[in-house]
């Protein structure tokens, strides 16, 4: 982790909190695919494949080591599923 001032490791991170974030994401792409499903043309499907597929590529790349970066992103994606899960 480098979230510290002078690059010093943080001793306390916890692996959790990035399993956290990749549940976050899998339920998020999980819900585009339920919408995929139930599209009723090409184009609407298709527009919820990109967006399972920028979940995906937005928690590949993710930088593991940082803290800060991976609790933004879990916190992005359940905002995202909150906005879509109406």
């Amino acid at each position: 982790m480098t979230d510290m001032t002078g690059d010093e490791p943080i001793d306390d991170y916890d692996p959790m909190i990035y399993d956290a974030m990749r549940e976050a994401a899998n339920r998020l792409r999980g819900l585009y695919v339920a919408r995929q499903n139930e599209s009723g043309s090409e184009q609407e499907r298709q527009h919820w494949l990109e967006k399972q597929i920028a979940v995906r590529i937005e928690a590949d790349e993710v930088d593991t080591y940082s803290l800060d970066a991976v609790q933004a992103l879990r916190a992005s994606f359940v905002a995202r599923l909150k906005a879509e899960d109406l």
